[in-house]
Parts: structure tokens; C-alpha cells; sequence
């Protein structure tokens, strides 16, 4: 072995040590030796956090203070701050006037953790996460990057099997001491709505901003406690939240039933905004960058002008966040896992189950290799591994989940019959797209237009952000054989999320992580050689806009410093861990999975083959999450796969052909009788539709005008007023007699889709029945759905 000498080089010889074998005392014993033993001094209160806004109510003393070292001994129970009340109370702190939180769809918690860009840096992936709901990042416009290329056979995709393999170092860092202090607590009302009997306490815990600096600059990290309903709780779960940058506090109370519930009956339910989060102080927004991207989407700022611009906001952000005395370099995972130590301990808890989602999961790893000895269990969903860099990574990525498109596709005979050759139709399409881009372009009423120009790229967006949404991962291949017979629907479902790609996560929080751990982790050459050898040309999430050299002159000039020695060497841990994945997901996908599982040695591996990112939020057979409780039951025993074997492959969407028949029912609209599929929902507004979907635009009407049907023609026919949503006026196609109606058939389009209208005069009014479709369906539906509903029209 080699020689160590020098403390900073025996500290890291004992983490690697460690890391082939977690089970060596001698290590562990000598690595506690060789860390600073802080100086005994007297609680330090802390200062008022940087741009602390005054609480509305005072807040309680704090209580149990500890220095740093000390591991506070004794049960939860014990520690009044976060003390049961007697009495089930949803919140003592809260005024009794406060209206119950209604219950929510785990819809909220897929959002939510869909919202980030979980680590998908590469343009491509980050955007275009537009499914539905409005906290869906997207990739600024006008910003292409290219993809690289993934084989046109049929091979699978192979995976080399993950190494320990450690770069070497150019240099050996001085050792920084921490400094003593004292973590503090702070009681405060919780901000949300208390979920209908749920018992949570809220409050701020107080920790150094940087741990080698001064310790009384602090921030204050915001917390949560759900408590469990049983007298004698396990271990308690601590969730940690992705992005990095996305809050967690506020997801706890919209997700409850679905996200804390599940756990209660057995564990107490922590969360916590990481540090630069949500309702922590200071929160890293970076308003600038949100309002100049808001702009930009609009058609506000010339394609000339806009790399100054954003450069411009940028250095701005930048520049206030420094002058308000926030210390950009102490926001890292690193830091963010002596937070979680900090929190658990000032709670009174000994040892804690990790449950970890998209980034979540890296933080979890990281205080799994640096504090096992608090770690009881490991949840991670959707795995970030510590020593990947997810820039050179990134081709894994994106081929994994395009390989598991077109192998799964063409090995579905019905998937394989609708949609041949996918794969080269893809290519195909990419290619047609980059040599002759087309331009979309979607009203955002009160907000504006957004006109978009779509390339390869954005195809490539638009497939991988369906991919990466379990709900619609069985659209995807429709949605490639749609944009290449011109129906770009899902082009404009993606265009209208983009006004709030910034909802709900910290740019500033994020270009700080992103920087250290994985721009400056690399070299330029290195970003420049994936760049060139994948047609990666771009990268496009701000302020990440431009080439690989951008990527090194932004991360310089926010002030970003490399990694420390070590701080992204792999996790090899023996604690039991349940890691879950989702077979499509194009933001962390099986592979990364699969290498964390070979380097954990006391894991399970639960791959969910009709999945994209975060299964226990997203999968709605409610497998994931079921098998993520059962696993902390007792995390000694591998969990039950029986539900997992019972999924089947995704059942991809094909166009409706006509065969079988609907069936169709008797509906009675304004005193209208009509035949209208039975299944279909009816909207309350005289609409039935189809809703195969959250994409589908599949739609029939029938309404009562208060005007004749000529009339009514010509209302259609304004092209100053856009022709009321048509691309072109109304054209008669022919008429129809039926039960004394006489009819006028009319065809035109909308964004390009089929749109077919009947009317009739009735007593000096109108009678009106509208169709909208997608074209690869229209013949089918005109015939099984359109004319007998005119034909039945009474």
C-alpha cells in the first residue's frame, strides 16, 4: 500500500479503503481520529440569516443545542421541539381558523419532482418536460443542440459494467478544519395548509453557511416533522428532493396523501429545503434569469442581442447574491449532507431511512459514504451516481432511452404495424427538421405568443421529455409519426408550459452544484471531444446556453472553484438499500442504476419495465411506492416482486382505424338528442372528448346559435379575426337531410389538424356540430362518430 502521510492524504487513503471494504474497523476508527476535534466554546446564538424576513409570529427559543461533534443521545420523544402534542393536533401554532387542506392526486408529487431538471444538463434533455400542469422546465428557444447518434440496428444497447476506477489527482488540497458551533432550532408555524390529520411541527434549523469559515454567518433551513401515528415509531424517513434546486417543504403538504401518508403508520416523515431552496434562507432565485427567459420565449429579445442578454442577467444574479454576502461556493451536496446530519440530530433522532428521488438520490449516497452511521435504510428512485458526471454522461443517457423506444416498439407486433421503422423514421425526421426547421407558434393568453423554431432538436426534446413522464411514454412513438405528417400537437402542449419552466426551482442553487460537481469536475477538451464525437453543438438550460466552451467561462465567472480531493469519489456502502428505476427515463436511467447497485453490496434492484423517472411518484399500479414501504419494513429482506412481475410492457397508442366500432349512446344536449360514444367524457359545454391522452385533441360538439346557419358561416369565415380559431375559412363539401334537418358540411383546419362542421337552421336558430381530430384518425372518426351524430341530430 502506499504511504500516507501528510493528514490529508491519510484522510483520503482511509475513505478509499473504506470504499473497497466498508467493514474495516481500523479504517473507520483511524478516519475519526484524523478529523479536527473542534475547540469546546459556549453556544454561539446565531446571526439573522442574510435578507431574513421578519416572522409574523415569535418565534420559540430555541432548544437543545448541541456542538456540532456530539450526537445527542435519547429518543425523538425526549426533545421538546418537535415533541407530539398529547392530543392530535394538525398544528397547535395555526389559528383555528384555517381551512382543512383538501386531498390531492399524486399528480402533485409527479409534478413536482418532474419539474426539475433532474440532472439531464444537456439541452436536449432539460426541455421540453411538458406534459401537463405548468411546472414543467423547458429549453429556451433558438437554443438547438444536437443529439448523438444511436445505432440504426437492432442490438441492445450494451453497458460496460461500472469500475472504481479513480482519475488522478493534479493536486492534493490543504486540509480546511471545521469550526465549532452550534446547530440551532427555531419553532415557527408550519406556512402550508396542515393536511387533514396529519400532526407536523414546523421550524428553521440554524447551521454555518460555510463550515471551514465563520460560524456566526448562518442560514436557516427550513423543516417539516410529520409525526407517525404510532406510540413507538421506527426510524424516521427523511425525503430528499431532486434538481438540485426544488423545494420540498411545500411538496410534503401538496403530495401528503401520496408522498407522507404511506409511511406514517410506522415512521415519523422528515423533509427538509435543502440549503438556497424553497423556504430555507437565503433562497438562490436568480429572479433576473426568470424574467429575461420569460422575454425571451415571447419574441422580446432579438436572436442578435440574446447571448448579451442573458450574459447580462447572469452577472447580475450573480453579482446581487454576492453583494447581499451569500457565499456561492458553500452551496454543494457536500454541504448539503452535513445539513441533513445537522437537522437529524437537532431533531433528537439517532439514525434515519433515506428516501431519495432524481438528485435526491446523490445527496443520499453522498452522507451513505461520509455519515453511515446515521443512515438505517436507503430509498433511492431514479439514481444520480456520486462519480458520474452527468455531462460526459450524457450520451449514455439519451441512447438508453431511445434504444428502449425502438426495441420495445418493433418488438410489439400491433406498436410495429402502426408505426414501421421507427427508428429510421426518427433519424429521418431529425435529419428533414435540421436541414429545414419549421416554425410553431401558440397563443399563452393573457401572456402572449410564443413562436418557436422546431428542429431536430426539439424533436429529439419533445420524444425524450415523453419518455421521461411515465403517463406518457405510450404516446411517444405517435407523437414522431404525427410531427412527420405535419400535426404538431404535441409541439404546441410543450409550448405552452414554457412560461413556467422556472416554477418551483432555485437557477441559482442549480448553476452553483452544476458548476462545482460536474462542469469544473471535467475538462474543457473533455466536453469539447462529447461535443464533437456526439454532434452535441449546444447546451441549453440557463444560463448553460451555447458550446462547451460557454460552459467553462459561465461556471468561471459565477466564481465556481473544481471538487475538492475525493468529494466525488463512489459510494461502496453495505447498508441495505432498495433502488428503484424506470426502464425509459432519459434523466437517470437503468444504467446509472445498475452501476450504484454493483458498488452497494447490500442492495435491491427493482427495474420498472412501463416507467420513466421517479416510479414511486409516477407509477399508478402504486407498485413502486408499496414496495418501497414494505422494503423499510425490513430492509434486511430483499421485497416481495410480485406486483413488480405482474407489470407488463408499455401498451404504445396507434391510431384509431375505425375497427372495432365505437358504441355509441343516446345524449341529450340543449335539448338536442344526439348519438355520441359512450365512453367518451362529456365536458358540460356541449363537448364530448376522447381524452386518450393528456395530448390528445380528439373532440365532437354540438351546440344551439342564436343566429341563422349562413350567418354563422360568415362568423367562421372573418380572416380578421383569425377565422374564430381556423386556419383558412370554412369549405362547403356537401349537405345532408336528415330528420327534417338540412345540413351543410364544412371542412377546414386548426394548427393544421382537421376540423369538420355541420350546420343546420332550426326555428330561426342554428344547430352546429364540430369535429376536431388528429389527421392519421380523421377518416375513421368522420364516419364512426361525425355523421352519426348529424344523422341522429333531433
Amino acid at each position: 500500500m502506499i504511504s500516507c502521510t501528510a493528514p490529508d492524504q491519510r484522510e483520503y487513503c482511509f475513505r478509499r479503503v473504506l470504499i473497497l471494504n466498508p467493514n474495516n474497523s481500523d479504517a473507520r476508527r483511524q478516519l475519526d481520529q484524523s478529523r479536527p476535534v473542534p475547540v469546546s466554546s459556549p453556544p454561539r446564538p446565531p446571526t439573522p440569516a442574510i435578507n431574513t424576513p421578519k416572522p409574523s409570529t415569535p418565534l420559540e427559543a430555541p432548544v437543545s443545542p448541541f456542538v456540532y461533534e456530539e450526537v445527542q443521545q435519547g429518543t425523538p420523544k425526549n426533545n421538546p421541539a418537535f415533541l407530539p402534542d398529547e392530543k392530535p393536533s394538525r398544528n397547535s401554532d395555526k389559528p383555528e381558523t384555517r381551512k382543512p387542506k383538501k386531498k390531492k392526486s399524486n399528480a402533485i408529487l409527479l409534478l413536482s419532482l418532474l419539474a426539475v431538471p433532474t440532472l439531464i444538463v444537456c439541452g436536449v434533455g432539460i426541455a421540453y418536460v411538458f406534459f401537463s400542469g405548468q411546472f414543467f422546465p423547458q429549453m429556451s428557444p433558438n437554443a438547438p443542440i444536437s443529439i448523438p447518434e444511436v445505432s440504426q440496428t437492432s442490438t441492445p444497447l450494451v453497458i460496460a459494467a461500472p469500475t472504481f476506477t479513480l482519475a488522478p489527482p493534479t493536486a492534493i488540497p490543504s486540509p480546511v478544519p471545521t469550526v465549532a458551533y452550534t446547530p440551532l432550532f427555531e419553532n415557527a408555524p408550519c406556512s402550508f395548509d396542515i393536511p387533514e390529520d396529519a400532526n407536523v411541527k414546523c421550524g428553521y434549523v440554524i447551521v454555518p453557511e460555510d463550515r471551514t469559515g465563520d460560524p456566526s454567518h448562518t442560514i436557516r433551513l427550513a423543516v417539516a416533522v410529520f409525526h407517525s401515528a404510532s406510540r413507538n415509531p421506527a426510524e424516521p424517513v427523511m425525503f430528499l428532493q431532486g434538481g438540485p434546486g426544488a423545494e420540498a417543504v411545500q411538496l410534503s403538504a401538496d403530495a401528503y396523501d401520496y408522498l407522507v401518508a404511506p409511511f406514517l403508520s410506522e415512521h415519523d416523515f422528515i423533509v427538509f429545503d435543502q440549503r438556497g431552496t424553497g423556504l430555507s434562507d437565503p433562497a438562490l432565485k436568480c429572479e433576473e434569469l426568470s424574467k429575461i427567459y420569460s422575454q425571451d420565449i415571447h419574441g422580446l429579445i432579438p436572436s442578435t442581442t440574446r447571448k448579451l442578454v442573458y450574459s447580462n442577467a447572469f452577472l447580475s444574479c450573480n453579482g446581487l447574491m454576492r453583494a447581499q454576502g451569500v457565499d456561492l461556493n458553500a452551496y454543494t451536496t457536500v454541504a448539503s449532507a452535513v445539513d441533513l446530519k445537522d437537522v437529524l440530530n437537532v431533531l433528537g433522532y439517532q439514525k434515519v431511512n433515506l428516501y431519495g428521488a432524481s438528485y435526491g438520490t446523490r445527496l443520499a449516497l453522498v452522507v451513505m459514504r461520509d455519515y453511515p452511521e446515521i443512515v438505517q435504510a436507503s430509498i433511492l428512485d431514479s439514481v444520480v451516481p456520486v462519480d458520474a458526471n452527468l455531462f460526459l454522461r450524457y450520451p449514455d443517457a439519451v441512447n438508453s432511452a431511445l434504444r428502449a423506444l425502438f426495441d420495445t416498439c418493433a418488438a410489439e407486433p400491433e406498436c410495429n404495424a402502426a408505426y414501421p421503422n421507427l427508428e429510421a423514421v426518427f433519424r429521418e425526421l431529425v435529419s428533414k427538421l435540421d436541414a429545414n426547421p419549421v416554425t410553431v407558434t401558440t397563443s399563452t393568453y393573457p401572456v402572449g405568443t410564443i413562436t418557436e423554431t422546431v428542429n431536430g432538436s426539439t424533436l429529439t426534446s419533445v420524444v425524450l421529455g415523453s419518455l421521461k413522464s411515465s403517463s406518457l411514454i405510450y404516446t411517444a412513438p405517435q407523437t414522431i409519426y404525427r410531427i412527420q405528417n405535419g400535426d404538431y400537437s404535441t409541439l404546441i402542449a410543450a409550448q405552452y408550459s414554457m412560461p413556467y419552466a422556472f416554477e418551483g426551482i432555485n437557477p441559482g442553487l442549480y448553476i452553483s452544484m452544476m458548476c462545482h460537481e460536474h462542469i469544473l469536475a471535467t475538462t474543457l477538451e473533455q466536453l469539447q471531444s462529447i461535443s464533437i464525437d456526439n454532434s452535441m453543438k449546444d447546451y441549453a438550460w440557463l444560463p448553460f446556453y451555447g458550446d462547451a466552451n460557454d460552459l467553462f467561462s459561465v461556471c468561471k465567472s459565477w466564481g465556481s472553484v473544481n471538487p475538492a480531493y475525493s468529494e466525488n469519489d463512489a459510494v461502496a456502502s453495505n447498508i441495505p438499500t432498495l433502488i428503484i428505476t424506470g426502464k425509459y427515463d432519459p434523466a437517470t436511467p437503468p444504467v446509472y442504476a445498475r452501476q450504484v447497485a454493483n458498488q452497494l453490496s447490500h442492495s435491491y434492484y427493482f427495474e420498472f419495465p412501463d416507467q420513466g423517472h421517479t416510479p414511486t411518484a409516477a407509477d399508478s399500479s402504486g407498485c413502486a411506492m408499496e414496495t418501497a414501504v414494505a422494503f423499510l419494513n425490513d430492509p434486511t429482506v430483499e421485497p416481495d416482486r410480485a406486483c413488480l412481475n405482474k407489470l407488463g410492457e408499455v401498451d404504445f397508442l396507434v391510431p384509431y382505424t375505425g375497427n372495432p366500432s365505437l358504441s355509441l349512446d343516446t345524449k341529450k344536449v340543449s335539448g338536442i338528442s344526439v348519438e355520441a360514444p359512450e365512453d367518451w367524457r362529456y365536458s358540460g359545454d356541449g363537448f364530448f372528448l376522447r381524452g386518450s391522452s393528456s395530448l390528445d385533441i380528439t373532440q365532437i360538439g354540438i351546440l344551439r346559435a342564436n343566429v341563422s346557419a349562413a350567418e354563422l358561416k360568415d362568423w367562421f369565415s372573418l380572416g380578421a379575426y383569425g377565422y374564430r380559431g381556423l386556419d383558412t375559412a370554412p369549405i362547403n363539401v356537401g349537405q345532408r337531410n336528415e330528420n327534417g334537418l338540412k345540413w351543410t358540411l364544412y371542412t377546414s383546419t386548426s394548427n393544421g389538424r382537421p376540423v369538420d362542421i355541420a350546420m343546420a337552421d332550426r326555428e330561426g336558430n342554428s344547430l352546429v356540430i364540430i369535429l376536431f381530430c388528429h389527421g392519421d384518425e380523421h377518416e375513421a372518426l368522420y364516419q364512426t362518430v361525425f355523421l352519426p351524430m348529424v344523422d341522429s341530430a333531433r
